[in-house]
C-alpha cells in the first residue's frame, strides 16, 4: 500500500498549496516557505472514481479548505454553505414554525432532496422521517472541526453516485489521518443595535413595545477534541474525535424589525407600515348565530366588536436553541501491499427546541357538526352554563337557559398557558467497513459496506386538545353550588380531570390554572430512517497494458462495479397527532412506513485522445453509465455521462460535460398517508369584495348568495388534501456544464474558472400547489383543476364555501409527476497570490454566481414562470440574480499573524406578485407593502489569527461588521417555512453582527 500512502500524501500537500487549477477554493494563504509542487500520479477527485493525472474535473468543483471554514467562525455547517453563491437556503437554525430539527443543503435552489451529500465520497444517510421533511441528509452529523475540505460539484452525478445527485454533490472530506492531539474551542454571539425607525413606529402604532438600543444574545459555545496517531510503523492510523455544542436562543422580541408581523395599514387615510397579527386573540372573539363579532371588555362584559389582533411574533424563536454531542473514529490499516482495511464510525445526538406563540381555540377547530353530520368548525356551548353573563344568555340563547346547546365560533388565544414549544431530537449512527488495495500495478479494488440510521423523537408541549376544550366549555352548577364540567355531572366521570374553561366572563375569576392544565396536552412522535449500502468497484489504468492511443502518453482509465442500496423510513405519532386533536397543528400527523431497495451496476471510462502536440496540450474524453433496478412500480433507470476536456495550451483548458441524472421518489413521496393540511395562501373568492368575479368563483362551487360572504383566513392559510403516491415515476434531469480554466504562465500565482451550467428536470415530483390549482381554475375554467376544489357545503353556517374553516374544505393536491424545472447560470471563480516581500503576502479568493434562469413549468402546457430575481409563496426563498464572496487574506510580516477580510454580496429580489407571468402576477393592494422588493445586501467580515509557540492558534472576528439589518417582507408575502421574523434568516444575516473567538491548541 505504499503507493496509496504516497497518493494521499500528495493530495494533501497539493490541496494545501491550492494547486487545483480546475477547482475554485476559498483557503487562507498558509504562512509557509514555498516548496516544490509534489509529483501527483493518481488522484481521485469528487465526481469520478477514476484516478486522474491532475487535480482536475470535467464537472465544475468548488473546494473550501478547513482554514477557510475556520475563518468564518461558524460552528454550524449549514451556515458555512449558505454563504456560498451556489447554495440556496433550506432547513437550519433560523427556522422555527415548521422546523424539523434537521439542517439541510440545497444546491442551485433545486431542493435538498436533489442534492446528494457524501462523506469521504460515500453517502450520508437520510436524517429526517417527518412529513415536513424531505428525507435529506442532516448536516448536524458533520463535525466541523474535523473537515479537511468541502467539495461542491455542479450538475448531475448519478452515473457515478446514483440517484439524488441532480443539482450536484456536496462531499465532506474528513481528516482521517490526524496525528497528535488538538483541542478546539469556539465562543460566539450576536450583537445588534435596534434602530429601525419605521419598524418601531409600526409597533408603536399598534400598541406594541419594540426593543431599542443594544441587544446581545445567541451565545454559542463549542468544544471539540481530536486525537490521532499512526501505528504499526506507519502502516495504520487511528483518528478519533468528540465534540459538544450549545447554541442559545434568540427571540423575535429582541429585534425591532421582528417584534411584530409587518404589513400594510392605513391611519388617517394614509397608507403606512403597520403590524399584523392573528384574530385568535385575547380576550375571546365570539361569532354566535345572529350575533357576529362579539368580545369582552376589560371588565369581562360582552360587547360588540373584535379584540385587537394578537401579536404572535415576539415569542417565536429567531434562532432555535440547540445542544449537540458528536463522536467518532476513522481507522485504516495496511494488511500488506495489496490490502488496506478501513472503517469509519460517526455518532451524533442533537436536541433543538422550536418555539412559537401560544395555542388556543382557532377558527374552524371546533368539533361541532350540523344536524346532518357535516363538521362546521364551531364549539357547542350550553345555555345553562353558569359562567355565561346575562348578556350572553340573552344574545345567544334568547334569554332562555333551557335552550340547550348553541353553536359558537370561538377564537381565543391560550395566553395563560404560554408559548408552544417543540422538543426535536435526532440521534444518528453511521458506520463504514471496507477494504481496498492494488491487485497489481494496473488494477485496484475498493469494497465497503455502509450502515447509517437516524432515530427521531418529538415532544410537542403546550398545545391544547380540541376535545378537552369542548369538555371544558360546557359547565353546569351542581345542587351543592359547585361548578363542574357537564361531562362529569351525572354521577359518572366521562372526562377525567376536567376543569371548566371560563372564557365567557369574569365570573369566578375567569380562566384558572386548573383549566389550563386540563386543556393543555403534549403530543409525541417517534421514528427513524435507515440506509444500508454494499459497494464494490475495480479500477484500472490500462495504459500500463499498452491500451492507449499513439497520440497520447496516458492510456485508458476504467472503473466498474456494483452497488446495493436499501432505505427504510418510519414515523409513529401518538394518537393525539393522528386524530388531529391538537388545535395548533393545522393537520394530523399520520403514521408512515415504507422502504425501497435498488441493485446497480456501473462503469466509467476516461481516455486521453491527444497529448503534447501542437494545438492540443491535452484532449481527453470521459464517459460513464449506471443501470439501476428498483423494487418500485417504475422498475429501472439508466443514467449516463459524457464529457470532454481540451487544453490547446497549458494556460487554457476548456471543459464540457453532459449528464443524465435521476431522482427516484423517496419514502415520504411514495407512502405518506393522505391528510388535509395547510397548503395554500389565498382564496380570491373570499372577502366582502372578492378579487375574482362571481362567474369565475361559481366554477369553484360558490353560489350567488355566497359570493361576497366567504370569510377570508386572517393568517392567509388554506387547506389542501396532500399525501404520497406509490405510482410515482422518477425525475429525469439533463445537465450541461461548459467551462474555461485559465492558468496563465505569465501570472503563475493566478487562476480563474468560468463555467456555464444548465440543469433541466422533467417529470418533476411535486404537488400542484393549492394556489396554482385555484387560480388556474378561476382564470381558465379548466374542469381538471376546478374538480380539485372542494369547498365546505351544507353547514348553513359561515363555514359554507370555506377552504379553511374545517377539513371538509380543501384543494386536492397529492404528489404527482408534473412539469419541469430549469436552472441555468454562470459561475466565476478566481485566485490570486501576491508576494510583497517584507510586507507579507496577500491571497485573494473569489467565487460568484449569476442566475440566468430559474424557471418552472408546474404542469406541462400550463405555462412557465421564472423565479430568477424573485421570491414569494410559490418561488420560495429569494433567488438573487447575482451573489458573490470575495476573501482577502494577508500574511503579515509579523510571524504567525494573519488577517482576513471578506465581502459577501446578495443582489436584491422582487416579490413574485410583480412577475410578468400570469401564474405569479397579482395585485399588490395598499401602496406601502413591505417586501415588494428586498434590497440587496453587502456584508463585510473581518478577522485575524495569531499562531504562537507553533502549537496555539487564536482567531477572532466579526461577520457583518457594519450590523446590516436584513431586508424585510410582510408575513403574507413570505409564505414559506423558511421565512421567519419578516425575512429569511437562512439567506440574510438576520441577527446583526456575529462575533466569534476560536482557540486551537495542538500537541
Amino acid at each position: 500500500m505504499s503507493s496509496t500512502r504516497q497518493i494521499s500524501g500528495a493530495v494533501r500537500r497539493a490541496l494545501m498549496l491550492s494547486a487545483a487549477a480546475a477547482t475554485a477554493s476559498l483557503p487562507a494563504v498558509a504562512q509557509v516557505k514555498p516548496e516544490e509542487a509534489p509529483q501527483v500520479e493518481t488522484i481521485v477527485v469528487t465526481g469520478s472514481r477514476i484516478p486522474q493525472a491532475q487535480l482536475e474535473s470535467v464537472s465544475p468543483v468548488t473546494s473550501i479548505s478547513s482554514e477557510a471554514i475556520q475563518q468564518t467562525g461558524v460552528t454550524r455547517v449549514e451556515d458555512l454553505l449558505n454563504t456560498l453563491p451556489q447554495v440556496a437556503a433550506d432547513y437550519g437554525a433560523g427556522v422555527s414554525n415548521g422546523a424539523t430539527g434537521a439542517a439541510t443543503v440545497s444546491l442551485r435552489g433545486l431542493g435538498a432532496k436533489r442534492t446528494l451529500v457524501l462523506v469521504n465520497g460515500r453517502r450520508l444517510m437520510p436524517g429526517d422521517p417527518t412529513q415536513n421533511g424531505n428525507e435529506a441528509a442532516d448536516l448536524n452529523q458533520i463535525p466541523a472541526s474535523l473537515i479537511e475540505r468541502v467539495d461542491l460539484l455542479t450538475g448531475g452525478a448519478s452515473a457515478v453516485y446514483g440517484a439524488d445527485a441532480v443539482a450536484g454533490v456536496v462531499n465532506f472530506v474528513m481528516n482521517d489521518h490526524f496525528q497528535g492531539v488538538r483541542f478546539d474551542t469556539n465562543y460566539s454571539l450576536y450583537q445588534h443595535d435596534n434602530r429601525d425607525k419605521s419598524a418601531q413606529a409600526a409597533n408603536t402604532l399598534f400598541g406594541f413595545n419594540p426593543p431599542s438600543g443594544n441587544a446581545t444574545d445567541g451565545y454559542t459555545r463549542e468544544f471539540a477534541v481530536i486525537a490521532g496517531s499512526n501505528f504499526a510503523e506507519g502502516r495504520g492510523n487511528a483518528t478519533a474525535y468528540a465534540g459538544y455544542r450549545r447554541v442559545g436562543a434568540v427571540l423575535q422580541a429582541k429585534r425591532d424589525y421582528s417584534n411584530c408581523s409587518l404589513t400594510s395599514t392605513t391611519t388617517g387615510g394614509v397608507s403606512v407600515l403597520g403590524c399584523g397579527g392573528s384574530s385568535t386573540a385575547f380576550p375571546a372573539r365570539f361569532n354566535a348565530p345572529g350575533n357576529p363579532r362579539q368580545t369582552l371588555d376589560p371588565s369581562g362584559n360582552l360587547i360588540a366588536g373584535t379584540p385587537p389582533l394578537y401579536n404572535f411574533a415576539p415569542l417565536n424563536y429567531y434562532q432555535r436553541p440547540d445542544e449537540r454531542y458528536t463522536a467518532g473514529a476513522f481507522v485504516h490499516y495496511d494488511l500488506n501491499d495489496h490490502a488496506r482495511v478501513y472503517s469509519e464510525f460517526m455518532f451524533m445526538d442533537d436536541r433543538s427546541l422550536a418555539q412559537i406563540a401560544p395555542s388556543g381555540a382557532f377558527p374552524g377547530a371546533g368539533p361541532a357538526s350540523t344536524p346532518s353530520g357535516v363538521p362546521d368548525g364551531t364549539w357547542l356551548v350550553n345555555c345553562d352554563n353558569p359562567y355565561l353573563s346575562a348578556t350572553e344568555v340573552t344574545d345567544w340563547c334568547g334569554g332562555n337557559t333551557a335552550a340547550g346547546d348553541i353553536h359558537v365560533a370561538i377564537r381565543r388565544r391560550n395566553v395563560e398557558g404560554g408559548p408552544r414549544f417543540d422538543d426535536l431530537g435526532h440521534t444518528s449512527y453511521r458506520a463504514v467497513f471496507g477494504i481496498r488495495g492494488d491487485i497489481n500495478d494496473v488494477w485496484s479494488y475498493d469494497a465497503y459496506g455502509l450502515w447509517g440510521t437516524t432515530r427521531y423523537s418529538e415532544e410537542y408541549f403546550n398545545d391544547v386538545s380540541k376535545q378537552r376544550i369542548q369538555n371544558a366549555l360546557n359547565a353546569v352548577r351542581l345542587p351543592s353550588g359547585q361548578i363542574v364540567c357537564r361531562a362529569n355531572s351525572q354521577g359518572s366521570i366521562t372526562a377525567p380531570g376536567c376543569v371548566p374553561w371560563n372564557i365567557f366572563s369574569a365570573i369566578g375569576g375567569g380562566v384558572t390554572q386548573g383549566a389550563v392544565n386540563y386543556i393543555s396536552i403534549p403530543g409525541e412522535s417517534k421514528g427513524g430512517t435507515t440506509e444500508r449500502i454494499w459497494d464494490g468497484a475495480i479500477t484500472g489504468d490500462l495504459g500500463k497494458h499498452g491500451i492507449k492511443l499513439p497520440t497520447a502518453h496516458e492510456g485508458l482509465g476504467l472503473s466498474f462495479g456494483a452497488e446495493y442500496r436499501q432505505e427504510t423510513s418510519e414515523l409513529d405519532p401518538d394518537i393525539t397527532f393522528q386524530i388531529n386533536d391538537l388545535a395548533g397543528q393545522g393537520a394530523p400527523t399520520l403514521p408512515t412506513i415504507g422502504g425501497l431497495h435498488v441493485w446497480e451496476g456501473f462503469v466509467e471510462a476516461r481516455l486521453p485522445l491527444l497529448e503534447d502536440i501542437p494545438g492540443a496540450k491535452s484532449l481527453t474524453i470521459e464517459t460513464g453509465y449506471r443501470y439501476s433496478d428498483y423494487n418500485l412500480v417504475f422498475g429501472s433507470t439508466n443514467t449516463y455521462k459524457a464529457g470532454l476536456q481540451w487544453a490547446p495550451v497549458s494556460d487554457v483548458r476548456l471543459r464540457g460535460m453532459y449528464q443524465r441524472a435521476v431522482r427516484a421518489p423517496n419514502v415520504q413521496e411514495l407512502f405518506l398517508q393522505q391528510r388535509v393540511q395547510l397548503d395554500g395562501t389565498t382564496d380570491p373568492c373570499a372577502g366582502a369584495t372578492p378579487a375574482a368575479s362571481a362567474a369565475a368563483c361559481a366554477l369553484t362551487g360558490v353560489t350567488a348568495a355566497e359570493y361576497g360572504n366567504i370569510a377570508p383566513n386572517p393568517a392567509a392559510q388554506y387547506n389542501g388534501l396532500v399525501g404520497g403516491n406509490s405510482s410515482l415515476a422518477p425525475e429525469k434531469a439533463d445537465t450541461y456544464t461548459v467551462g474555461l480554466v485559465f492558468t496563465p504562465k505569465f501570472l503563475p500565482d493566478f487562476n480563474a474558472t468560468l463555467d456555464y451550467y444548465n440543469i433541466t428536470i422533467k417529470n418533476l415530483l411535486a404537488t400542484y400547489g393549492a394556489n396554482l390549482v385555484l387560480n388556474t381554475c378561476l382564470t381558465t375554467a379548466d374542469p381538471f383543476y376546478c374538480s380539485k376544489v372542494h369547498r365546505t357545503q351544507g353547514t348553513n353556517t359561515g363555514a359554507d364555501c370555506s377552504l379553511w374553516i374545517n377539513t371538509d374544505g380543501y384543494i386536492v393536491d397529492p404528489y404527482s409527476n408534473l412539469g419541469s424545472q430549469r436552472a441555468n447560470g454562470v459561475d466565476l471563480t478566481s485566485q490570486y497570490r501576491l508576494d510583497f516581500g517584507r510586507a507579507g503576502k496577500l491571497g485573494l479568493d473569489f467565487v460568484g454566481t449569476y442566475v440566468m434562469k430559474f424557471a418552472t413549468e408546474p404542469v406541462s402546457g400550463l405555462g412557465t414562470y421564472d423565479c430568477a430575481g424573485y421570491y414569494g409563496a410559490t418561488c420560495g426563498v429569494p433567488v438573487p440574480r447575482w451573489r458573490h464572496k470575495l476573501r482577502a487574506t494577508w500574511n503579515t510580516p509579523l510571524p504567525g499573524l494573519d488577517t482576513f477580510l471578506a465581502w459577501r454580496r446578495v443582489n436584491g429580489v422582487a416579490l413574485e406578485w410583480t412577475n410578468p407571468s400570469p401564474l405569479l402576477n397579482a395585485a399588490l393592494g395598499l401602496p406601502v407593502n413591505p417586501g415588494v422588493r428586498l434590497a440587496g445586501r453587502d456584508y463585510i467580515d473581518l478577522g485575524a489569527q495569531y499562531t504562537f509557540g507553533g502549537h496555539v492558534t487564536a482567531r477572532i472576528g466579526i461577520d457583518n461588521l457594519f450590523d446590516k439589518s436584513p431586508p424585510l417582507a410582510g408575513f403574507a408575502y413570505i409564505g414559506t417555512v423558511f421565512g421567519n421574523g419578516n425575512t429569511y434568516p437562512q439567506v440574510y444575516d438576520a441577527l446583526g453582527r456575529y462575533a466569534f473567538f476560536n482557540l486551537i491548541v495542538n500537541f
